[in-house]
């Protein structure tokens, strides 16, 4: 079944008024009689006439024809067919990179009558010729995968190819109705060792430490050296007028932190304004009034305001309870929830809790130091040295069988660009060629 993509384009077809209306206007010239005298002939009044009949019938219609196909062209046509196996073998999808490593398996598979499909949101046909040289599209496997369901039947054979890079793999496994092969290859370059982290101790030397990644995991390695380059500190401003008890929390917590990465840290404890000091790294804003705007800081955390309201839950993905909160419709991205979806904390640092055991737990927990030290120094997600491999036994999506699937029957689009290009060209060179040949046959008459 034919389908226009984009149909709005056929609006186009009404231009073929133009070749029409040019072939009634042109006129043919008068024809020219021989006489003998013109000594009978009496003078008359002029008179002109006109023939409004359409001349140069192929010529015309070749011109409407290169209009309705341009404007075909253009609305971007396919050609609907239903997708079963008694339709075709099945699909191979793959990046490029892993032809190599599988091309007996692939090129037998095209021998049988398999068909080669990208490996993107699209599923394109293509060949093996057309395939390029990188991968340039990133998306993580998983949820390109979830795209395919839509493309294929249940029982439609897909064989996959790809690499095995666990930064590849992201978010939750899928469930999905696929009769799915999926062969993975180490990629050849997979050992990475680089400088992971750079920073000042408290004794003016300097931790080195460095990465190393590999097919089996990850891991860091530490070791500190002579300062050799400036070893400036991490200046934190703790400032509470009346939440004095949150700052005492807050100053434990830190100095927990600053005695396991033996970073050095400046952490200075306030309560009043004019005792901030010029300039800081972090300030804790633990009040209920407005951060002046003479202060200066590179990031600022302040408690909400609002109405609090009481509540019995815990801190997302721990079991620290949560007892008090101040609602808020804020859609920025939390740093922090609550079992609810609550936001506690947003990613421009705003508290909608305290550090305060009638709120939380999380001043009594042992993970408070940890989510400190990943808020004041985040581990940065290094993909370029990732070298990580998925283990197999997590790899395959989770597939269920085609009678749980949807019975909803599957078209394959077929791609009519390539034959409306064809046909304009054809087309095309068949007009200037009635038409040049008009134009000399005029000339020599």
């Amino acid at each position: 079944m034919l389908h226009l993509l984009q149909p709005i384009w056929m609006l186009m077809t009404a231009g073929i008024s133009i070749p029409v209306f040019i072939h009634l206007w042109h006129q043919r010239p008068g024809k020219v009689l021989k006489i003998g005298s013109i000594q009978l002939l009496q003078a008359a009044s002029l008179r002109h006439a006109r023939s409004w009949r359409i001349s140069e019938w192929w010529l015309l219609l070749l011109r409407c024809l290169l209009i309705l196909l341009l404007a075909f062209l253009l609305s971007k046509p396919v050609w609907q067919q239903p997708l079963t196996t008694r339709t075709q073998k099945g699909w191979v999808l793959m990046e490029p990179a892993a032809y190599p490593r599988f091309q007996p398996i692939i090129d037998s598979l095209l021998q049988t009558g398999y068909q080669l499909h990208t490996f993107d949101t699209a599923f394109s046909k293509t060949f093996i010729k057309e395939l390029s040289s990188s991968d340039t599209v990133q998306m993580p496997y998983w949820q390109t995968l979830q795209y395919l369901p839509k493309k294929v039947p249940a029982d439609f054979p897909v064989y996959l190819f790809t690499g095995n890079r666990l930064e590849r793999f992201q978010g939750n496994r899928p469930t999905l109705a696929l009769n799915l092969h999926w062969y993975t290859y180490t990629p050849a370059d997979s050992v990475s060792n680089w400088n992971a982290y750079t920073y000042s101790l408290r004794d003016d030397s300097i931790r080195i430490v460095k990465g190393y990644s590999s097919p089996g995991g990850t891991a860091y390695h530490d070791r500190d050296t002579i300062a050799a380059m400036d070893t400036a500190a991490v200046r934190i401003t703790i400032y509470a007028d009346k939440y004095t008890g949150d700052a005492r929390y807050l100053y434990a917590a830190m100095k927990a932190v600053q005695q396991y990465t033996q970073r050095k840290i400046i952490i200075t404890t306030v309560q009043q304004i004019r005792q901030l000091p010029a300039s800081q790294d972090w300030l804790w804003w633990l009040s209920d009034q407005p951060i002046p705007v003479s202060v200066k800081t590179s990031h600022q955390v302040k408690y909400a305001t609002g109405k609090a309201t009481t509540q019995t839950s815990l801190i997302a993905g721990t079991t620290i309870p949560v007892y008090k909160i101040i609602p808020t419709d804020d859609t920025t991205t939390a740093l922090w929830k609550d079992g609810y979806g609550q936001i506690l904390l947003t990613n421009n640092y705003t508290l909608y809790t305290h550090l305060n055991p009638a709120w939380n737990g999380m001043v009594w927990s042992e993970a408070f130091p940890g989510r400190l030290l990943q808020l004041l120094f985040p581990a940065e997600q290094d993909r370029i040295h990732d070298r990580r491999a998925i283990d197999p036994r997590q790899l395959q999506p989770l597939l269920v069988s085609g009678k749980e699937a949807s019975a909803v029957l599957m078209q394959e689009d077929i791609n009519l660009d390539k034959i409306c290009w064809l046909l304009l060209l054809l087309v095309f060179c068949l007009e200037r060629y009635l038409s040049l040949r008009q134009k000399k046959e005029v000339d020599n008459a």
